[in-house]
């Protein structure tokens, strides 16, 4: 028997997925908590990164920043998405 080893698409499809499956799992969190109130706990979003910070140079301005909204469905979506990504 020849060994066949799995090749899985390129980290672009990952992060792709990765995205996409974050932005649903915060919708769907989002609905849920707005039928079932008493499920809140679940809704509750921590926020991690790095605050806006602007450098004025007077001919252009630039602003870097990175914040990171998670909550229980937001993780719920990263790892539904990449079993997906697992899948392909």
């Amino acid at each position: 028997m020849a060994n066949r080893s799995h090749a899985y698409p390129g980290w672009q499809v990952l992060l792709l997925l990765l995205i996409v499956g974050g932005i649903i799992g915060g919708w769907i969190g989002d609905l849920v908590v707005g039928l079932w109130p008493a499920l809140g706990i679940l809704g509750k979003v921590q926020s991690v990164g790095i605050p806006d910070f602007t450098l004025n140079l007077q001919v252009f301005s630039l602003t870097f920043g990175f914040m990171l909204h998670i909550s229980f469905f937001t993780l719920l979506g990263f790892v539904l998405s990449y079993l997906v990504y697992k899948r392909l």
